[in-house]
């Protein structure tokens, strides 16, 4: 199964980013010339939680026969829901925007635009999105909402994370079915799993961190990875943060697409993850601006993962 992971769109009617919906076209144009079976997209749609956003992609995906549960899965980000500051003045007043936030009627808002890529998937309760599972035949795809509710004290900006317990308890018990035993289950969600001590490692992540510590952290990542390992799941992609990444944590692969747009440069790119009986591998798939095509795919250093049941 060839899946191609693509984050962060951040589709706007902003000036300075509107060519974001051209990249996103190319890229899914590129990706399906390419072999791609199953697309998945794991937030931040829109940059200000823009209803015309979401119609952007659906519109696309509807253009390319990809509206459909067997084609496309997508999870939530927090632009999807509280949007972001759009000038440097508006930074002063976003947490008292973010205050009065629907959380609730975000989510209905966001999922009904995309109802039908939650056909066919279990879930809690039907009107309950998130988490869902998804199955194919040797791959199960679960997606969580990682997004928290909006706090003064924990989540000033609107961009920490948090997956609930309830959710964590339906993966936990969902995933011990006999049936989806030796079936291949990957994650996907919003917020990043970087590990704190990731800066002692690389000069790249000093800067980062920083930020992280106060604005874009996962809260309770310790308990979630626990689920993970208990539940066998081999790769979580996610998106957050803007870079192309690839890292290991408690014996579990993840993999970062959240630079698909480059809002610096018409470049834009996603990850190929192909999965066999035996194992999985990632490539990268670049569209260079000076080429308007496929630059080269590159394989990424931490994979292939082994998937046999032992």
């Amino acid at each position: 199964m060839r899946i191609v992971h693509i984050s962060d769109l951040h589709l706007s009617s902003m000036p300075h980013k509107k060519n974001n919906y051209t990249k996103t076209k190319k890229i899914i144009e590129q990706a399906m010339e390419n072999g791609a079976q199953h697309f998945v997209f794991t937030g931040d749609i829109s940059d200000n939680a823009d209803e015309k956003d979401f119609k952007l992609l659906r519109n696309l995906l509807s253009k390319h026969g990809l509206l459909c549960s067997e084609k496309a899965s997508i999870v939530i980000g927090n632009h999807d829901i509280f949007g972001g500051p759009q000038t440097v003045h508006e930074v002063v007043g976003f947490p008292s925007k973010c205050l009065k936030v629907n959380y609730n009627q975000k989510i209905s808002l966001f999922v009904n635009h995309f109802k039908e890529l939650f056909d066919n998937t279990i879930r809690l309760h039907e009107e309950f999105f998130f988490p869902y599972i998804k199955i194919f035949k040797n791959v199960l795809l679960i997606g969580l909402n990682s997004i928290d509710y909006y706090s003064r004290l924990k989540n000033l900006f609107a961009s920490n994370g948090h997956v609930s317990k309830q959710q964590r308890k339906f993966l936990k018990y969902s995933l011990a079915k006999e049936e989806f035993e030796g079936k291949t289950k990957i994650v996907l969600v919003h917020h990043h799993f970087y590990p704190k001590n990731i800066a002692s490692h690389s000069s790249e992540f000093t800067f980062w961190n920083r930020i992280e510590n106060f604005t874009l952290k996962l809260r309770g990542k310790k308990k979630l990875l626990k689920t993970f390992n208990e539940s066998d799941i081999k790769l979580v992609l996610h998106g957050h943060s803007h870079e192309i990444k690839e890292y290991k944590r408690d014996n579990i692969h993840f993999v970062n697409a959240g630079a698909t747009i480059d809002n610096d440069s018409n470049d834009s790119s996603a990850i190929i993850i192909d999965v066999s009986p035996v194992d999985i591998s990632t490539s990268l798939l670049e569209i260079k601006s000076s080429h308007l095509s496929i630059n080269k795919i590159q394989t990424l250093q931490q994979l292939p993962i082994p998937v046999a049941v032992s």
